[in-house]
């Protein structure tokens, strides 16, 4: 993703600064004597803008563009921020990143109507969700790691005081700190690793912290001067320095403690297997709206990270480790379904959380694949393309589910399953909304769910089908805890009829655009995957080439 096509106006500026303005409002509802009612449609009508503004920048992106064989970046913006360390204000999208930008914007008000009901300090719990959409967005438009770094450490304070504040149970506190310290720790890997990349290309004589052209000399692009790949340079750094001379001779074994040390890292926020433990309780105590944004958007970070960073800056390390990460991902696969079939007569909310390790157990699987020995350029583009939807898909079905899990606590007084039964009867049209969700996430073809997994197990098929082969237990282990949770809570004899009420006017807006967005893209995939395709092909077919 080396060339770039300037945008004519700050539109992704203007995109960072709506939520960062609108964080701010809520903060002055009290000088202006606001209610908390207005508070809530103020700011939920405010998300609005952010993601009408991604809607006009999706119509007017070119996904066919490409230059000299190589997906475009568009709408950059480039400004220079400390010139002695070559650190630049640079954002731009891309077909990797502009899925997941519009996945952000549209899931904000979603859990800002989520948050309808919150009663306590309503005005800072507004202006902490809509300052985690920023930092959400930030960190998919930043290339330059400075900024991406920054905005990836961003995403936990509000997540963080979200938890904190509003959790569930005692046990919010615990919940909060183990997530952001598990996070924190885990970027440690890349916070020393990517000074010894600048030091690299120092040494060069072109330092940069750009991961456009970090990326490009990883992928054996050149550029800039430099004649060999990234990795090469690093060998030639370190032999240089006289830095452990015996290892020095075997330059694989840098590049593979520089791959786990990034992985980590990465591989924390998505929950791969055995870097999953914090999430179950992250998501059990976090109150809906952060739920929702955890689970649908901030997951996917680790994901994009591994895309955007990892793989185009270490192909051949991913290459030698793919086989490990491939298993790892199997057996998240395996545990994230195991658990929820675990957790069937349980708490929804850790249900919920357990099938997103299952889910996103997939997309590692996918990312894998990518990299893997030996796999076709057409491969791997199936299985990038598969990722890519499903991380789209996966967002919009898991917030829909935290989104009816709070509704049935609301209705039956408990996330325990146990506690509701028959809603069938007395709430048909939250049971029929279920159903769409509840299918749509375990699958079903027709639904948005199908499509990315489908085409991820295609992908994987490729370079290994008994990873294939085993991930289908996945599939129906994760089915079958899905279907027990739907048949336990809306069939059966009803608990208490007389305290079930009709949906809401906000819940409905709420769910009903997600039920919607599922049934389309599972019928027509077309508008996700004509975004990535292009990117996905570009880049598929570089690895194939540095395979050879």
């Amino acid at each position: 993703m080396g060339y770039l096509t300037q945008s004519t106006l700050p539109w992704l500026t203007i995109l960072l600064l709506l939520p960062l303005i609108g964080a701010l409002l809520p903060l002055l509802a009290g000088p202006l004597r606001l209610d908390d009612r207005t508070v809530k449609l103020g700011a939920t009508l405010w998300s609005l803008l952010p993601l009408g503004l991604v809607i006009f920048l999706w119509a007017g992106f070119d996904a066919t563009a490409v230059a000299a064989g190589q997906g475009v970046v568009q709408y950059v913006e480039r400004i220079p921020w400390v010139d002695a360390l070559r650190v630049d204000y640079f954002v731009g999208i891309d077909g990797l990143s502009l899925p997941l930008v519009v996945l952000t914007a549209a899931l904000t008000p979603v859990a800002l109507l989520g948050s309808w009901r919150v009663n306590e300090r309503v005005r800072l719990h507004y202006a902490l969700l809509l300052l985690l959409e920023a930092a959400m967005l930030g960190f998919f438009l930043s290339l330059n790691f400075f900024f991406f770094f920054v905005f990836w450490e961003l995403s936990l304070i509000p997540a963080f005081f979200l938890i904190d504040g509003w959790g569930r149970t005692d046990g919010r506190r615990r919940a909060a700190l183990t997530f952001v310290v598990y996070t924190v720790a885990a970027s440690l890997g890349l916070l020393v690793l990517f000074p010894l990349f600048y030091l690299a290309t120092s040494h060069a004589g072109v330092p940069t912290f750009d991961l456009i052209e970090l990326g490009r000399l990883g992928m054996g692009l050149g550029g800039a001067g430099l004649s060999g790949d990234l990795q090469t340079i690093i060998f030639s750094y370190l032999d240089d320095s006289g830095i452990t001379a015996v290892l020095g001779r075997f330059p694989l074994l840098y590049t593979s403690i520089a791959f786990w040390g990034i992985f980590i890292g990465f591989a924390v926020k998505l929950a791969v297997w055995p870097f999953h433990t914090w999430l179950p309780d992250t998501y059990a105590e976090a109150p809906t709206a952060t739920s929702v944004l955890l689970a649908a958007v901030m997951s996917k970070m680790g994901a994009y990270g591994m895309l955007r960073v990892l793989l185009p800056l270490l192909p051949e390390a991913a290459r030698e480790a793919a086989p490990f990460v491939g298993a790892l991902a199997l057996i998240g696969v395996l545990v994230g379904a195991f658990g929820a079939l675990a957790h069937v007569r349980g708490d929804m909310k850790r249900l919920i959380g357990y099938t997103s390790i299952n889910h996103m157990g997939y997309v590692a699987l996918a990312v894998a694949a990518v990299a893997a020995s030996g796999a076709s350029a057409d491969s791997r583009t199936i299985a990038l393309n598969g990722a890519l939807f499903q991380m789209v898909a996966h967002g919009l079905s898991t917030a829909a589910l935290f989104l009816l899990a709070h509704m049935i606590a609301e209705r039956s007084g408990g996330y325990d399953a146990t506690s509701s039964g028959g809603l069938r009867t007395t709430a048909p049209l939250l049971a029929g909304l279920a159903g769409v969700v509840f299918f749509a996430n375990l699958g079903l073809p027709g639904l948005a769910g199908f499509v990315g997994e489908f085409f991820i197990f295609r992908g994987v098929w490729a370079a290994w089908p008994l990873y294939a082969l085993l991930a289908t237990i996945g599939l129906v282990v994760t089915a079958l805890a899905l279907l027990r949770l739907y048949g336990q809570v809306f069939h059966g004899k009803p608990r208490d009829p007389a305290a079930l009420q009709p949906l809401a006017a906000h819940e409905l807006l709420a769910v009903g655009p997600l039920v919607a967005a599922l049934i389309f893209f599972g019928i027509y995939p077309a508008p996700i995957m004509d975004l990535s395709n292009r990117a996905a092909l570009a880049f598929a077919e570089l690895l194939t080439r540095l395979a050879l």
